[in-house]
């Protein structure tokens, strides 16, 4: 007992350093809306300052400046208030410097920043302290008492007590203060903030200098409690600290200091079992306590991951655009034999790197793929191909190459599909956090464990293949050419089929989830598979990455796939183009050892100072080119092939696309419209009832369409008309029966619904601005058989458009601007986008949010025709709009809600003499409505799009 009551203590103390960058954590994300991946790098910046007062010099964290000596060390309150003063400054940088440009920029961008300022200060560390470890010595009174028997060491006791007063201080004072409200507010909705007369900018510099000084204040009073000191253990535990920061689910301070304390407790405890008990399996001995905090993140964000709220920032910038490549063969060719001559002409060191360049490329282009393509951040890839490499060296001779070599790419795509299944529910920072924890766990608990991976013993034998010898040594050539030859050809080939897959229908679906998820679905993309579709072909991409590298070594090195080299190789990918395969090898290529490593280390000796200059040049990129090179250079050469066009008298499209001459943004015209006949019911829906929390949205509405007839769903604002298409469409728990064709679908996804035709628009568009117009529709095509479709796009990526894609496009007015983005067309447009990428489908019941919002009278009077047309197709179409005019003139019957409840249903003239309808939202004109109601004498659906006499909406 006596053990666990010390191992207890020694886990608080530990927990008081978690809890210390838990705070910080929590407070900046408040404050600035940035998870900040770099707590703990921040703070490890004051402490080498500390540390070296303490000796008698000042040595501020710039490379290349020199130390100041002095005569002898200033008091110990003197070197901790100085080095309070760099985090203070430290803090106040990184805000105004990276923070606050970033402050509406995309997810991506503020996590790799954060990293990039993460890689940054780890470097300018260990280049101007080194990395030698360094012994702490307690600052805080020493001694010991004894607690239940065991001998607990005194300062430990004190730093708890000290991270337990700060914390509740600042939890206090985040709860009750003018400031802390403020902050807290801003965090909710930065916009209102601000016309509150609030200084978001102002909020953020002081949440980021508080958050820094009191995580160095801890981590220098924290002494032997946070082990010994060097820059890159220092820097991980920001991993526990994340773990808590999710627990208090990034807002609570009082649950963040639980979490932390929790957290260093089960660690400790975990090592005292796993140290001293025999039961303990001897393969889960190393390293145990990295295994909790990934753990814990995961059971979090299973449990209430969709709950954690994000912060109320107004995004203004995108993601950078994906570019597609057009595999066309000379280029390929080109690229295959531009690679042979290099590998041809060069030899020893630089022939090495070349072939390093290649393997790493495969691990960037997998960043290409989950990331540029789908939106989701890894920070665990170089972690899978370390388990590729692995599993390749547990093979061994069983299975020959390249078998051997494609089942240990499998196995950690198979692994990559575990990690990533948490994306199901999360995305951006959080599912950053997850995977930077994986990494670390793989790292520390597996490649690092000698009862899984002992160097000495897994070996990873030369390949060969059909009697070829494929090892990469002989004698004194360190880089055999028949080796590199096999790299290129692995490499090529992956390349070729990532390319074909970016541009075809599978590429598309990754493309519109990373732009929308919730569209996604309702257009019958399963978005779960897409994630885990992607982290599969990710993870197998790096594992064959891994499995070269572990070949060109001979056997496996941890150090090889550790989470700086995975942080390192995000942030060159980055920073060469994350969203193309050309930016990938260029990645490759700037890799550490690669062949970029290599020349400018052999003639300007800059290897000590790469991973420094790769961070300042990340964290420029984000900030001034987030297209990243390749990019940047490619959209140049688009503009200027633009200007030669103009010059040549050739009109193009924003795209660059060559149009005909006179095309133009013309409104939808009308297509020539088909009698119309009502058949059977397509949609019936029946007691549907929609709670959030206390309140009742929708109240037991029931309403049923048929095949070619057009519904109104009319009612104020907050009368539930948008919660019932939510509820009846899969987006929201609801209770009572939703029917399609005489199917039940309650119990179906949103994908699974669209599938079986109950497609939806959406008031606010939601369009895939990643894809041009004709994209966007030409999605449909790409719905149903997702694993054959794959396949097929690897092999055969363009398959034709399909007629219904080209009869919505045509329907809706859109063949003149079929290559632009929606982002580039009028509201009108776009509103006609949303419903043909919907009618694309083919659905039987098509249910329109509000299409005409934001029309004027001459879009919606074009529109109503082109409704009319689609129901003339056999169509069901439910229409919820505010636009009386349209909807008392088009529809053929008219459910009218309020306050969540059926209030009244007819013919548009039944509704428009109903006193309660009238009383409730038409409202009145000049005498009784009914007085003027036009004549039966036109059929319903077919009655003039005029204003009626005695509406208003």
């Amino acid at each position: 007992m006596t053990e666990y009551v010390l191992f207890l203590v020694l886990g608080l103390s530990v927990g008081a350093v978690y809890a210390a960058l838990t705070l910080g954590v929590v407070v900046t994300y408040q404050g600035a809306g940035v998870i900040n991946f770099a707590v703990a790098a921040m703070a490890t910046v004051p402490l080498y300052v500390f540390d070296d007062l303490t000796r008698g010099k000042l040595t501020l964290p710039i490379p290349w400046m020199p130390s100041f000596e002095l005569d002898q060390p200033p008091a110990t309150w003197v070197c901790v208030v100085v080095a309070l003063m760099v985090a203070a400054v430290i803090g106040a940088l990184v805000e105004l410097c990276v923070s606050r440009p970033l402050r509406h920029a995309p997810v991506l961008a503020k996590v790799v920043a954060a990293i990039g300022v993460m890689l940054t200060l780890q470097a300018a560390v260990g280049l101007t302290y080194g990395t030698d470890a360094r012994v702490r010595t307690p600052l805080l009174p020493t001694g010991v008492v004894d607690i239940g028997g065991a001998s607990v060491p005194t300062d430990r006791i004190w730093l708890i007590a000290l991270v337990a007063v700060l914390g509740i201080g600042l939890a206090t004072w985040s709860r009750f203060s003018r400031t802390g409200l403020s902050i807290q507010a801003a965090a909710e909705n930065e916009r209102a903030a601000a016309f509150a007369r609030l200084s978001t900018a102002n909020l953020g510099m002081l949440t980021w200098v508080l958050a820094s000084v009191v995580t160095a204040l801890v981590m220098i009073m924290a002494g032997p409690a946070t082990g010994v000191l060097t820059p890159d253990i220092l820097s991980l535990l920001v991993v526990p600290a994340l773990a808590a920061a999710l627990i208090a689910r990034l807002r609570s301070l009082w649950w963040g200091l639980v979490g932390a304390f929790g957290l260093g407790v089960a660690q400790a405890e975990l090592q005292f079992l796993s140290s001293t008990k025999d039961w303990w399996p001897e393969s889960a001995r190393q390293n145990i306590g990295n295994v909790v905090p990934f753990v814990v993140i995961v059971i979090v964000l299973a449990l209430f991951g969709r709950s954690i709220p994000s912060r109320g920032d107004e995004v203004l910038s995108s993601l950078p655009p994906v570019i597609v490549p057009k595999n066309r063969p000379i280029v390929v060719t080109a690229f295959a034999l531009a690679g042979l001559v290099l590998l041809l002409a060069l030899n020893g060191s630089y022939r090495f790197g070349l072939i390093t360049s290649l393997a790493m490329s495969l691990i960037a282009l997998s960043l290409v793929v989950l990331t540029g393509m789908v939106g989701q951040i890894s920070l665990a890839q170089a972690a899978f191909a370390g388990t590729a490499g692995l599993f390749l060296s547990k093979i061994g001779t069983d299975l020959p190459f390249p078998i051997s070599m494609l089942v240990a790419a499998a196995l950690a795509a198979c692994l990559g599909v575990v990690v990533g299944l948490p994306a199901l529910r999360i995305r951006g920072a959080q599912l950053a956090v997850v995977t930077l924890a994986a990494g670390l766990t793989i790292e520390k608990f597996v490649l690092s464990n000698p009862a899984i991976a002992d160097s000495t013993a897994n070996i990873i034998p030369s390949p060969s293949f059909l009697g070829i010898d494929l090892a990469v040594r002989d004698g004194r050539d360190i880089a055999r050419i028949e080796f590199g030859i096999m790299v290129l050809v692995v490499v090529m080939i992956a390349f070729v089929l990532v390319g074909n897959l970016m541009r075809s229908g599978s590429g598309r679906k990754m493309l519109a989830v990373r732009s929308n998820e919730r569209a996604a679905s309702a257009i019958g993309i399963n978005v779960a598979g897409i994630k885990l579709t992607a982290f599969a072909l990710a993870s197998f991409l790096a594992g064959l990455g891994g499995t070269l590298i572990g070949y060109s070594r001979g056997q496996l090195s941890p150090a090889s796939f550790g989470v700086f080299v995975g942080l390192s190789l995000l942030a060159i990918a980055y920073l060469c183009g994350i969203t193309s395969v050309s930016g990938a090898a260029v990645a490759g290529a700037s890799a550490v050892l690669g062949i970029a490593f290599v020349f400018f280390d052999e003639h300007l000796h800059v290897g000590p100072y790469y991973t420094l200059l790769t961070g300042i040049s990340l964290i420029l990129t984000v900030l001034l080119n987030p297209v990243g090179l390749v990019g940047k250079m490619q959209s140049d050469l688009r503009a200027l092939g633009a200007m030669i066009r103009r010059r040549r008298g050739r009109d193009t499209d924003p795209t660059g696309t060559p149009v005909a001459a006179g095309a133009q943004d013309t409104e939808p015209r009308p297509a020539n419209r088909a009698p119309r006949e009502i058949g059977d019911v397509v949609l019936d829906a029946r007691d549907v009832k929609v709670v959030y929390g206390g309140l009742v949205a929708v109240d037991g509405v029931h309403l049923s369409v048929r095949a070619g007839e057009i519904v109104g769903l009319i009612g104020p604002n907050g009368a539930g008309k948008t919660s019932f298409v939510d509820a009846i469409t899969g987006f929201t728990p609801a209770q009572g029966t939703v029917t399609l064709r005489d199917a039940d679908v309650a119990g179906l996804s949103p994908h699974a619904r669209a599938r079986r035709g109950l497609v939806r628009t959406w008031q606010a568009g939601e369009l895939f601005n990643d894809l041009s117009v004709e994209s966007n529709v030409r999605v449909a095509d790409d719905i149903g058989n997702d694993l054959l479709k794959l396949g097929r796009d690897f092999f055969r990526p363009n398959g034709p458009t399909s007629d219904s894609v080209r009869a919505s496009i045509e329907l809706m007015g859109l063949q003149d601007v079929a290559a632009r983005t929606p982002a580039e067309l009028p509201l009108g447009r776009q509103k006609a986008l949303g419903v043909a990428r919907a009618l694309a489908l083919q659905p039987a019941a098509l249910l329109l949010d509000e299409p005409a919002a934001g029309l004027d009278s001459v879009e919606s009077l074009a529109f109503g025709e082109q409704v009319r047309d689609i129901a003339a197709s056999g169509v069901g179409c439910l229409l919820i709009d505010h636009d009386m005019h349209l909807v008392m003139g088009v529809c053929d019957r008219i459910y009218v809600v309020e306050f969540g409840q059926l209030i009244a249903e007819g013919t548009p003239e039944e509704v428009r003499r109903d006193p309660r309808v009238i009383a409730s939202y038409l409202g009145a004109a000049d005498g009784d409505p009914g007085d003027d109601a036009p004549a039966d004498a036109v059929s319903p659906g077919d009655r003039p799009l005029v204003p009626t006499q005695g509406v208003t909406s």
